[in-house]
């Protein structure tokens, strides 16, 4: 009922900026995948430019570690995530405290739906750097899809702690609440989110959703007709089915 916005960030080497594009699936499931945007080591400059260290003068595991991060940013890009997955796993071998390493090794292993492979590797991130909040949220989507909704939840709350201003940990959390039938906890993330982002429809379109379910068809087709406006054509079903009384 409730459509995810699926945020795919890979993270970069020496930042940890959230950089990326969403994605959106009916029912949570990915319909469309989309190009990763990345950055490469922000680190990594050359003696002439930075007036740092030589390149002999830092370590080989470091200088390799990087070489491989940068390797597998390049093959998502590619959408060779395979390959891109065995560059990350490189890194850990290499530097086994790597946070964006095992964050970026969970992204890989989530879009070919290895979903225990995920979790893991989200876990090992949070592990080390426990508000990672990109690991939380992806964490949260892996859980989602599993249909544990229970834990997706719990992760997404905990994003939410973390930073709460980011609309769309509250657009994810109330679609895991519409799942769960807590259709009036759903409303209030819509609207948090909607707030955040007002421009955004398909936030509308689902507090829309959250509306009909409780019963409010005024306000669910108002929100659909503001979604339409905004551009999510989705709604415009919505309100053919179910406001032409309107």
């Amino acid at each position: 009922i409730f459509p995810i916005i699926l945020i795919v960030f890979l993270a970069s080497c020496g930042s940890n900026q959230e950089q990326g594009s969403d994605q959106e699936s009916q029912t949570q499931e990915e319909n469309t995948v989309q190009s990763l945007d990345f950055s490469t080591d922000e680190s990594e400059s050359s003696s002439d430019q930075s007036g740092g260290l030589e390149a002999s003068a830092v370590p080989s595991a470091e200088r390799d570690a990087k070489f491989y991060f940068n390797q597998g940013t390049s093959s998502y890009n590619k959408g060779n995530y395979k390959a891109g997955i065995e560059n990350f796993e490189k890194v850990i071998e290499l530097d086994p405290e790597n946070v964006r390493a095992y964050y970026n090794l969970g992204l890989g292993r989530y879009k070919l739906n290895n979903y225990a492979g995920a979790i893991e590797s989200f876990s090992y991130a949070l592990g080390i750097q426990e508000n990672d909040t990109l690991s939380l949220l992806y964490r949260g989507l892996v859980y989602y899809q599993m249909q544990d909704f229970r834990n997706a939840l719990m992760d997404y709350s905990k994003a939410i702690e973390i930073n709460p201003n980011w609309a769309k940990a509250y657009y994810n959390r109330g679609t895991t609440r519409g799942q769960l039938k807590d259709y009036v906890g759903a409303l209030k993330d819509f609207e948090k989110a909607i707030s955040l982002q007002p421009n955004n429809g398909e936030f509308y379109y689902n507090r829309g959703l959250a509306y009909y379910k409780l019963q409010d068809v005024y306000n669910a087709c108002y929100d659909w007709q503001k979604a339409k406006d905004l551009g999510f054509q989705d709604a415009e079903k919505a309100l053919s089915l179910y406001c032409r009384d309107q």
